[in-house]
């Protein structure tokens, strides 16, 4: 039988939920890259450094009249203009140790990390009230500020249109379900979302009366990991106590991660956990709309720390993202621990810095950042040779000295993975788009891995093999 060309599926989702061996039409690996909806490859972008932070500490970010800003694991707060000067406006510093959690009112920037509600009001930061609870999450509805009690089920406001007056009788009680609350939310719908580890509550505002909010309805599902409650895609989502990602809309959840799901269930470690930006910001990048979801301290496949899934909410495709140990040679923790959409460009929050999305490099402020993908063990019915192996890709992306590589291997028989098959991404003017990689000798099935450690971008089209069907 003539050879014959034939794509390889690279367009099948990630699925990790069953043994690698068993994949057939599912990727096993997709790192630093995301399915395009022309069913391609698109590498994803890389940061670059927008402003250094003189304290240090993770840094979480929002904006506030024109500015963005800064507040960091170690209590500062920083405003930062678009040109990139930065103004500490600390007085009175972020306690409690938490993610920082923000909220605006009409005329403020709320702050809640597990201690006193924080202020910014345009000079320095101060604290609400000496009578608003110690608290890890704020909101704002309606002309109340609402902050959940800690270690219990009660939530507190303050008076109408006042935000730094509370009253110690202004308490709700979420007790359809003995359960603490861990979270809250203020959704665009003017909802208020108090979720615990069993339960989710919502209340919504009374238009008359003294009472301000009733309960509407509750839910037998909780949120386990209260950093990863955010809003997108008109809906409510999280990570529940079954260690499932999942959709709240109405009192109806959907659960989103079934495809990682074996990788999230053993993880060691969810302290800091967290997704996009709060409350209501998923990550818009290159035309995209992902959840990024964040476990810092887990322990990932590379035995390295940091484990960073990306849910594009549209196609319902998950990838990894990754940085770079140069010491040990292996992936480790994305250096991201926030994100904020800011004068048209997205920022990302690091450790003592701010960085920027950036598509003009691809690794993180000078840090490698390899593309990766692994495909599953594919196969035809009997033994074939694959004579030929080409992609279609964008080339002509080097400069006029440097031809940056894409590199492919192959896994024949589930007997390894033979060496590297380098190809050049063409200098600056090389506009032939098909590759060639050679053959890969016979077999029954095969897996192949394709990366790039280069500072280039890359858009992977398609990938054919050249087949021989033997003994036919």
């Amino acid at each position: 039988m003539p050879a014959k060309w034939r794509n390889v599926p690279i367009d099948a989702k990630l699925f990790l939920n069953i043994d690698e061996t068993a994949l057939t039409r599912a990727q096993a690996a997709i790192e630093n890259a995301f399915q395009n909806e022309a069913k391609g490859y698109t590498r994803f972008p890389g940061l670059k450094d927008f402003v250094t932070l003189p304290e240090g500490g993770r840094v979480y970010l929002h904006d506030w009249r024109g500015d963005l800003i800064a507040a960091t694991s170690k209590g500062q707060v920083y405003r930062i203009d678009e040109g990139g000067n930065v103004e500490n406006v600390t007085k009175v510093l972020i306690a409690g140790g938490g993610r920082v959690i923000f909220a605006k009112t009409e005329d403020e920037l709320l702050m809640a990390a597990g201690g006193p509600i924080i202020r910014f009001a345009g000079e320095e930061t101060e604290i609400l009230s000496k009578d608003a609870p110690l608290s890890t999450h704020v909101g704002f509805i309606d002309s109340y500020v609402v902050a959940l009690e800690i270690n219990s089920g009660r939530f507190f406001h303050s008076q109408a249109g006042t935000p730094r007056k509370w009253d110690v009788l202004d308490v709700f009680s979420a007790d359809g379900k003995p359960d603490d609350i861990n979270s809250l939310i203020v959704t665009p719908f003017r909802e208020l979302l108090l979720c615990g580890d069993d339960s989710i509550e919502q209340f919504e505002r009374l238009a008359s009366g003294e009472t301000p909010f009733f309960r509407r309805w509750a839910v037998g599902e909780g949120i386990f990991a209260p950093g990863t409650l955010v809003f997108a895609d008109n809906a409510t989502w999280g990570v529940n106590r079954m260690i499932e990602f999942v959709r709240f809309s109405g009192q109806i959840s959907s659960p989103a991660s079934g495809d990682i799901g074996k990788v999230l269930e053993p993880v060691d470690d969810w302290t800091d956990a967290w997704v996009g930006g709060y409350p209501d910001r998923p990550l818009h990048l290159l035309g995209q709309k992902f959840l990024l979801l964040q476990l810092p301290h887990a322990t990932n496949p590379y035995g390295t720390k940091g484990l960073t899934f990306v849910y594009d909410y549209r196609q319902q495709k998950w990838f990894a993202l990754y940085s770079w140990d140069n010491t040990l040679d292996l992936p480790t923790r994305w250096p991201g621990w926030s994100h904020w959409p800011m004068w048209g460009r997205v920022y990302v929050g690091c450790e003592g810095k701010v960085c920027q999305f950036t598509t003009e490099n691809y690794n993180h402020s000078g840090k490698k950042q390899r593309m990766f993908v692994r495909t599953g063990h594919l196969s035809e019915q009997g033994e074939i040779r694959i004579d030929n192996t080409r992609l279609r890709l964008r080339r002509g992306v080097g400069s006029n000295e440097v031809d940056p590589t894409i590199s492919i291997r192959c896994n024949r028989d589930n007997k390894g993975f033979g060496r590297w098959v380098r190809k050049g991404l063409g200098k600056a003017g090389d506009r032939f788009m098909m590759p060639e990689f050679g053959g890969f000798g016979m077999g029954h099935t095969w897996q192949f891995e394709f990366q790039i450690t280069d500072d280039a971008p890359i858009e992977i089209a398609r990938m054919e093999v050249l087949v021989t069907q033997i003994g036919r």
